[in-house]
């Protein structure tokens, strides 16, 4: 197996790859479609998720036609009648990542709400999904003993963020254009997820955004730095987990994303005026 974005050294294939899952249940396949490619219709009882990395053409699926195109996803559930038409004009190259149900089992209403989904390309969507495949590619190329626990933990997590973002709508368009949209979004859903940032760098990768234009737009959209935004959440959830729970003042501090106690406690103090332990005192 190639890894994403190599140059032509892999191989080009007629017909469908088998899908044969291991025993941990994920399996994940790459698919650089020759023009003479052809599929039957195929049925499989696991779950498929779909990356195109570029390339044109259609899923038939069921009695439904997708069609389909480079950076689109598609969700194929189980038990699903499916095949690929390529266009012959532009022939795909595809990323198919294979989840056992027999994963999703501890709830089963995920399975039953699993329908045809296709997720057309949304700036910055892309690079949270090609990470989550590449990481997966490369537990697959080099087992060790934990490889069935990464590809797993990586799988569901790729559903997951698939499943999630198809019940978002995407933000209205901006006089600054796709950028702009991207980050109204990121900024709306980061109260959720502040702490699961680590720096500007990786954040403005992650999304897709040079550097420059992320800090600027963050600030011409927030009135704040990215800093002393996810900051003054963090102390926000902080101050709501002193006054509602009974919480050591560390779990608090590491549930907050926080390195340290010290780091903590100085930004603590510097938004609230006192200290956690004090804040405590007088909210109870």
């Amino acid at each position: 197996m190639q890894a994403m974005g190599s140059h032509l050294d892999y191989q080009l294939t007629d017909r469908a790859l088998p899908e044969n899952l291991p025993p941990w249940g994920i399996l994940v396949l790459e698919s650089h479609h020759s023009p003479k490619f052809a599929m039957n219709w195929r049925t499989h009882e696991f779950v498929k998720i779909v990356y195109i990395w570029k390339g044109r053409g259609e899923f038939q699926i069921g009695d439904e036609t997708h069609k389909f195109t480079a950076n689109d996803v598609i969700v194929i559930p189980p038990n699903t009648r499916n095949r690929i038409i390529d266009d012959t004009s532009a022939a795909p190259s595809l990323y198919i990542c294979c989840i056992s149900t027999q994963l999703l089992n501890f709830d089963p209403s995920i399975i039953g709400s699993l329908d045809v989904r296709l997720q057309s390309h949304r700036h910055g969507f892309t690079n949270r999904i090609t990470s989550l495949l590449r990481c997966l590619i490369h537990s697959q190329q080099k087992p060790v003993a934990t490889t069935s626990i990464s590809m797993v933990a990586d799988a569901l997590q790729l559903l997951q963020f698939v499943l999630e973002l198809e019940s978002k709508p995407q933000a209205k368009l901006q006089p600054n254009g796709n950028e702009r949209s991207v980050l109204q979004r990121y900024i709306a859903e980061l109260p959720d997820h502040f702490f699961e940032e680590s720096s500007i760098d990786s954040t403005s990768q992650r999304l897709g955004i040079p550097r420059r234009t992320f800090t600027q737009l963050f600030h011409e959209l927030t009135g704040e730095t990215w800093l002393s935004h996810t900051r003054r959440l963090a102390v926000e959830h902080a101050q709501q987990r002193l006054r509602h729970t009974e919480l050591p003042i560390t779990s608090i501090a590491f549930e907050c994303g926080f390195r340290d106690l010290s780091t903590f406690y100085r930004q603590f103090k510097k938004l609230s005026g006192m200290s956690p332990g004090e804040y405590r005192s007088t909210k109870s």
